[in-house]
């Protein structure tokens, strides 16, 4: 089972540069989504992500979500990742994993970034951002291969404008 894995995250690592790397997903989005727990889906009309991205390195910085059933979740832990020259994405450093700083987990090209980072010895968090137009379509399933996920969320979110000060 771990074999097709393997296979994947090699595809996925070397593939071509992204000219601008993950300046795309640089900002702060919002929107709306569906967050999976368990047996349970639940809608999100509120999500709330801020990343830093450019042509060198992607942050994860900070989320929040309000679903229905679950109320309101802040998520603060900020993990960051350097870009190589060919698109790699490696792990730098982070307060929510176990990761060891170097680790190849994904890429970027075109307009989509995805990273599939271990969990433990059986388990990922596929995580898959792309940018159509005005939309981030971001996807994000932690889970054992084949099995339902621990948790899932999908989410539409656009740009905040930045308001201009006056």
């Amino acid at each position: 089972m771990t074999r097709w894995w393997i296979v994947a995250v090699s595809g996925l690592l070397s593939a071509p540069a992204f000219a601008g790397g993950a300046a795309f997903v640089d900002g702060t989005w919002s929107g709306k989504g569906v967050f999976q727990m368990g047996g349970e889906v639940h809608t999100c009309p509120d999500i709330v992500m801020r990343f830093k991205g450019d042509d060198k390195s992607y942050v994860v910085d900070e989320a929040s979500m309000t679903c229905d059933g679950l109320g309101t979740q802040k998520f603060t832990e900020v993990d960051k990742f350097k870009i190589e020259a060919d698109g790699s994405i490696v792990f730098v450093e982070g307060t929510a994993t176990a990761l060891k700083p170097g680790t190849k987990v994904g890429s970027v090209k075109g307009g989509t970034l995805v990273t599939l980072n271990p969990i433990d010895a059986v388990k990922i968090d596929d995580i898959r951002m792309r940018l159509d137009g005005d939309y981030l379509f971001y996807d994000q399933i932690a889970s054992e291969p084949g099995k339902t996920p621990d948790y899932a969320l999908l989410a539409i979110m656009t740009k905040k404008k930045i308001e201009e000060k006056k």
